[in-house]
């Protein structure tokens, strides 16, 4: 093995531990990973690999290329974990990294090669993503795939790596969807833009067809399945997720509308720590930009990408995720001129910014002694904030002692420790505060034990207690709409009154303090009601009519769901403690039923309620602590 490659070998190995140190040691997190896991989970318990499913429902979502591997990883265990959830993304990471490597490896030699996946594997999104159950690493590394591939045909123009450019395109598109066409897309019409035999011989036409032929093996099978499953047409079933996903989100703002210079305010802050270096890193590719035949394909891959996605009315962070490994080589070249040039002052005062972040980093937490969350404050902690001042202190002594040489292994070092730290120290800590896993152990419990009972979400419907109850719920009022329209009422501006009539029950009922969610008192009740009726009286965008309609819809609403509860057969229900509130304030019995469990999960305040069976069942095999006391406030 020669020496370049064993630089890989090395690099992937470190990248590894990195990439997957704890990854099974804290909960899967909202709002993706636990949708994402429930639908491998489902995908495992019907032996159904064409159709996604969720609760039960056809999942419409995403396309099934993480599904597949995190089921297929799961496999040995039956069940999906939060470990083989994560380990298709970490190996994907893997993938990306050793292609990001080759292409600079190729472009510009072993040197720049290295410190080009060093980049990469310490950047802090990409080190985030590999560690994440989501479909973004999948996609990067199917894009990597394709940058290669598209870089040894220019070169070679070889039919192989044609095929594997489209191949890998295809790919990419079964991990996300439209985002793997348009990456490769742009970068291939702006590098042929002045050469029309170019384009000619890359068969853009051709390449496509076939991508969409290799989507169609699965597509249309899974959305006729999908269509009969909802009693609609294919048609109808591709027509809604096609546009609410792609159009919808893109160009219409459906979700996620965000301004044209996010990714200008968000990209440095996800390249941290090597955003540090943009001073320096943004002049020197704008006056390299026509240097090299590289930097003209690095940059025909970045720049039209991100000039698009910042068009777009819809943005995320992670959209841009495919852009990091040529991102990385570019830093990497302009990091090595920073080095090998006679700018001591510049090398040392990048030092010397870099020893500040990391003092600020070390106080972060001491400071959260001062926040609300004290009571997280541990000796892991207080290791993280330690190491942190260390590696201040050693980048501090070398940008008065040193010439800066040492600027990129201090950064990279440094990055490594504290993401390593990270992972074993801090994820564990906002693990206590993320996850749902610790109010779904009655539930859990009993369907593990093969207990036959009823489970509900009210008025909202989450994965994260779908996977970790290890039963599907049913939901709800969780998107309420009246039955019936009153008299010269509108359906739009019905909905606009029932969105605006629950914003004002929220707040009013939000400031009414109760002792204690398990023994609500009468006169509690009446306060709530008496809160509520006050708040839509004084609220002059609501419709008196109308308000009222539509109160005594949801009493009968809640009525008939609090007479299914409470049946014969045991019973449970996640309920935000706010909507409990409302609903008890609409239909008083409901205080009858009883509260199991009372906790934070994110930034909602959850109730496991039981019936009367339901309490039964769960006391006979045990029972569970008493409920934590709910305060006037709503916290647990």
């Amino acid at each position: 093995m020669n020496a370049p490659m064993r630089c890989l070998v090395l690099l992937l190995a470190f990248a590894a531990v990195l990439f997957s140190v704890n990854i099974g040691g804290y909960d899967v997190w909202p709002p993706d990973e636990p949708r994402f896991a429930q639908v491998a989970q489902e995908m495992l318990d019907t032996g159904d690999w064409v159709t996604l499913h969720i609760n039960g429902e056809p999942y419409l979502e995403k396309p099934p290329l993480l599904f597949w591997l995190i089921s297929a990883v799961s496999l040995p265990a039956g069940e999906v974990t939060e470990m083989t959830a994560r380990i298709p993304s970490v190996v994907a990471a893997l993938i990306a990294l050793a292609c990001t490597y080759l292409i600079a490896l190729r472009l510009y030699g072993p040197r720049v090669a290295c410190w080009a996946g060093i980049v990469l594997l310490t950047c802090s999104r990409f080190w985030w993503q590999a560690r994440t159950a989501q479909t973004d690493t999948i996609l990067v590394a199917c894009l990597a795939v394709n940058l290669l591939c598209l870089l040894h045909w220019t070169q070679t123009r070889k039919t192989a790596w044609l095929i594997g450019f489209y191949a890998a395109m295809a790919a990419a598109v079964y991990a996300k969807g439209p985002p793997g066409v348009v990456f490769p897309l742009l970068a291939l019409l702006t590098l042929t833009w002045r050469a029309p035999e170019l384009r000619r011989q890359a068969r853009p036409l051709l390449g496509l067809a076939c991508v969409a032929v290799l989507i169609a093996l699965w597509l249309i099978p899974a959305r006729i399945a999908a269509g009969a499953h909802a009693d609609a047409a294919a048609t109808e079933v591709i027509g809604a997720n096609l546009f609410r996903q792609t159009i919808g989100r893109m160009f219409l703002g459906l979700s996620k509308a965000q301004w044209p210079w996010y990714y200008l305010l968000n990209l440095p802050v996800d390249w941290f720590p090597w955003s540090l270096l943009l001073p320096w890193t943004l002049p020197w590719v704008w006056r390299n930009r026509r240097a090299d035949d590289g930097m003209r394909l690095l940059l025909a891959w970045t720049v039209p990408a991100f000039v698009f996605f910042s068009i777009i009315i819809g943005k995320r962070q992670v959209y841009l995720l495919p852009l990091y490994p040529a991102l990385a080589i570019l830093v990497a070249r302009s990091a090595l001129d920073l080095i090998d040039a006679d700018r001591p002052r510049w090398r040392k005062g990048f030092a010397a910014a870099w020893a500040v972040l990391l003092l600020a980093l070390a106080a972060s937490g001491p400071a959260l002694l001062l926040s609300e969350y004290r009571h997280l404050w541990n000796n892991g902690l207080l290791v993280f904030s330690l190491c942190c001042a260390a590696c201040a202190a050693h980048a501090l002594f070398h940008a008065v002692r040193g010439d800066g040489r040492a600027l990129l292994g201090l950064i990279a070092g440094h990055t490594a420790v504290v993401l390593f730290l990270t992972a074993l120290l801090i994820f564990p800590v906002v693990n206590t505060v993320k996850s749902a896993r610790d109010i779904c152990r009655p539930v859990r419990e009993l369907s593990e034990a093969g207990a036959s009972f009823r489970l509900y979400s009210f008025a909202f419907s989450r994965e994260e207690y779908i996977f970790y109850s290890k039963r599907p719920h049913t939901p709800v009022l969780t998107d309420f709409q009246p039955k019936s329209l009153p008299d010269d009422a509108s359906l739009l501006e019905l909905v606009r009154q029932v969105k605006q009539l629950r914003k004002d029950i929220a707040r009013a009922v939000d400031s009414v303090p109760i002792a204690s969610m398990d023994s609500v008192a009468e006169d509690e009740v009446q306060a709530l009601r008496d809160a509520i009726r006050a708040a839509v009286a004084d609220d002059e965008r609501l419709n008196p009519e109308s308000a009222a309609f539509m109160q005594d819809e949801l009493t009968s609403a809640i009525a008939a769901f609090a007479d299914e509860f409470g049946g014969t057969e045991p019973a449970f229900l996640y309920v935000k403690q706010g909507d409990w509130r409302w609903a008890m304030a609409f239909h008083p019995p409901l205080r009858r039923f009883h509260v199991l469990q009372a906790q934070g999960v994110g930034s909602r305040d959850v109730l496991l309620i039981a019936n009367d069976a339901g309490r039964d069942l769960v006391a006979a095999r045990g029972g569970i602590a008493p409920p934590a006391s709910v305060s006037s406030e709503g916290s647990i």
